[in-house]
């Protein structure tokens, strides 16, 4: 039905992992504080959730009424790189809170 797409994963990995490590070298030097590293990273992380699901969306949408238009595959493959990026965004969002998860993790075991 659809063509094989080929997504970037180490492109967009590599250049999320180099934009991270310069914001994080900016805040290591307190060029800029760490609440504007966790809410640039913040924003960042809502922005590709608010496309992923809405791209998501839109095809469960399109499915749900059988409607075929040509869009669809560009829409898979761009949900499907969002995704990726989504992804290593997370992995930043978990590194920036491991505190606060540890604590509130830990608290739920005692």
């Amino acid at each position: 039905m659809y063509s094989y797409m080929s997504y970037d994963i180490i492109l967009i990995g590599t250049i999320s992992i180099i934009a991270y490590l310069f914001s994080y070298a900016l805040y290591s030097t307190n060029t800029i504080s760490r609440k504007l590293h966790q809410r640039v990273w913040n924003i960042i992380i809502l922005i590709s959730f608010l496309l992923t699901f809405g791209m998501a969306y839109l095809q469960t949408a399109l499915t749900e009424f059988a409607l075929n238009i040509p869009i669809v595959p560009d829409l898979i493959y761009w949900h499907g790189e969002v995704g990726i990026l989504f992804f290593f965004v997370l992995l930043f969002h978990l590194q920036i809170n491991w505190g606060s998860l540890k604590k509130l993790v830990y608290s739920i075991n005692e």
